[in-house]
């Protein structure tokens, strides 16, 4: 079966939960170390922290639908406005320190304000493309970056850029594969050091 059967939709409220559970077990390898011996609170931050965007303005989610309307296979945010910036932060703040205490959650902010991204009002911007595993090597990653150029354009913007990991070569490959081209990178040490993360790329498309 290939994606091209599955539907591809705006995310609704009710979508969350399972947005933040994907993109958790997507993520899984950079969310340990950040989280350590209370991963079992990543999600309920996830959840958090994708309502966040959503009610900043600003991101907007599209979703494939899996065999039932209850089963999400993959999904992706779309950046293509500002968002309000002291909302997403002031509200992720509260969500880590709650779940995580203090000094975890200053270690949490620390870690996960990479990559650094200034939006800007010509682009739109790709953020957390995960497809679950179960629906993987069906084309859903594909066609999901091809919903969000679309948004993008009915946005009417001029480009779209992304971060990916540069040791993330099947990433890179469908991304360049797609006409994207790398523009900068980003190092750091820490994420480097704990996350075992030397640099990220920006790559962008123009439209």
């Amino acid at each position: 079966m290939e994606a091209e059967q599955f539907t591809v939709r705006f995310a609704e409220p009710e979508d969350d939960p399972v947005i933040a559970t994907l993109v958790v077990e997507g993520f899984l390898d950079k969310f340990r170390p950040v989280f350590g011996s209370r991963m079992d609170r990543s999600l309920k931050i996830m959840e958090r922290w994708v309502d966040l965007e959503h009610l900043s303005g600003g991101v907007t989610s599209l979703v494939i639908e899996g065999y039932s309307t209850s089963e999400l296979a993959a999904s992706v945010g779309v950046r293509t406005e500002a968002s309000r910036e002291d909302v997403l932060a002031r509200g992720l703040w509260k969500a880590l320190a709650r779940n995580l205490g203090f000094l975890r959650a200053v270690w949490a902010t620390t870690l996960l304000s990479y990559p650094r991204y200034s939006s800007k009002p010509s682009e739109a911007y790709v953020e957390r493309l995960v497809v679950s595993p179960s629906f993987r090597r069906l084309g859903m990653g594909r066609r999901l970056l091809s919903a969000a150029e679309d948004l993008a354009r009915d946005r009417g913007k001029e480009a779209i850029g992304l971060h990916v990991t540069a040791d993330n070569l099947p990433a890179l490959r469908l991304y360049e594969s797609e006409g994207y081209r790398e523009i900068s990178r980003q190092r750091s040490l820490m994420t480097s050091h704990f996350l075992n993360i030397r640099e990220w790329l920006y790559l962008k498309k123009e439209l």
